[in-house]
Formats: structure tokens, sequence, C-alpha cells
């Protein structure tokens, strides 16, 4: 059996955390959790959740790395549970392909900045 490849954009694997919020179709806020972001293209990004994300609308945010706001809204395409029992969730990203861009970009530098960065516990 041949597997059919719909992936328009090469995939940049990451390790990000960031928050998301889940809305109905009337925009009403319905769910707000945490996830990571595990690989992200110029047009979307899949997230690793505790739970299954139900909702079809998100909004994806995070600080960058010189705490700035960020955030993206897209489209859950689908959300399934792996063997280890976390879900991982793709998502269309629904802004213009500049937007997109400046998202994935910021996500992908605030990656590469938090893991040079030394942690001090004290």
């Amino acid at each position: 059996m041949e597997t059919i490849v719909r992936r328009t954009f090469a995939r940049v694997d990451i390790h990000k955390s960031l928050s998301y919020n889940g809305f109905d179709t009337n925009r009403n806020v319905i769910e707000r959790y945490l996830g990571v972001a595990l690989n992200v293209s110029q047009s979307g990004i899949q997230l690793e959740t505790d739970c299954m994300i139900t909702t079809k609308y998100i909004l994806l945010m995070f600080f960058d790395y010189n705490s700035n706001y960020v955030a993206a809204q897209g489209e859950v395409v689908y959300s399934n549970k792996d063997e280890s029992g976390k879900y991982k969730t793709g998502i269309n990203l629904y802004g213009t392909r500049d937007e997109n861009l400046q998202f994935i970009k910021t996500l992908i530098k605030s990656y590469h900045y938090q893991k040079n960065v030394p942690i001090f516990i004290s």
C-alpha cells in the first residue's frame, strides 16, 4: 500500500512549551491548557498534550525570548492518543503566510534560546 503524503512544507523538530485556548463556534473559550510544540512548518504545528483537544478552533500562545506575548490562531485537524498516553494534535494555522512565518520563526528562535540559557537552582 502506498502512503499518501499531503505535507506541503518541511517540518522542524522543536520542544517548546506553550499555552492554548480552545474555542467553540461562537468564539467562547471552553478549554485552557498547556502543551508542547513538537514540530512546526510554515502552515502548521504538532502539539503534545495530556488531554485530547476537543475544540475545532484554537489560539496558541507563548512568551518569546524578550518576554513578548506571541499568539496565532488555528484549526485542529486531528487529536489522537499515542502509545505513551499523551495526545498528538495537528493544527493548521489560520494567519496569512507572513503572519504564520513570523509566529513560527519566533517560536523556533525562542526554542533555541531556551536551550542555551542555563537554569540556576538555589
